[in-house]
């Protein structure tokens, strides 16, 4: 049970939707998770103190550090727009890729889609996303050897001579 304890409480601060639903009807955690009654009792009493939404910020600010690091012209860009679309980033990859460039790859895919969906930009921004996925794809394809592979995502370990 130890585990559906770990994973409950990572989905809960990576969501503070979730908290906000726990909240309201702690019991969802039961249906949603195989907790012993103690790890349910600290779930709830975690969910409840007034500092999960440090841990759900902490954990949004963890989310948004690649993109401030390699896309800053993107995330000037988008302004106040950045924060919802975060928002349903984060919804959509939950999960997190702890290779930044990566990220910064598939947060330029999603925005791109969007705008593809009919999001608008101005193009002023669309030019700066598109100059900084560039450079992220770059840096990537620097990471990687391609041995004959267009595929940039798939790590090939060299021996130095």
């Amino acid at each position: 049970m130890l585990v559906e304890f770990q994973q409950a409480l990572a989905d809960l601060v990576a969501s503070p939707e979730a908290c906000r639903q726990m909240r309201i009807s702690p019991a969802q955690l039961r249906l949603r998770y195989n907790l012993s009654q103690r790890e349910f009792d600290r779930l709830v009493a975690m969910i409840n103190h007034k500092g999960m939404a440090c841990n759900c910020m902490l954990y949004r600010a963890n989310r948004l550090a690649p993109f401030a690091l390699n896309l800053p012209g993107v995330c000037k860009a988008l302004g106040s727009r950045l924060g919802q679309l975060l928002t349903e980033y984060s919804v959509l990859y939950p999960n997190t890729n702890v290779h930044f460039f990566m990220e910064c790859d598939r947060f330029c895919d999603f925005i791109e889609a969007k705008l593809n969906d009919g999001y608008e930009l101005e193009p002023e921004a669309i030019a700066i996303l598109k100059e900084e996925h560039s450079k992220v794809k770059l840096h990537i394809a620097a990471t990687y050897v391609q041995l004959g592979s267009s595929d940039t995502h798939q790590p090939v370990l060299v021996e130095k001579s």
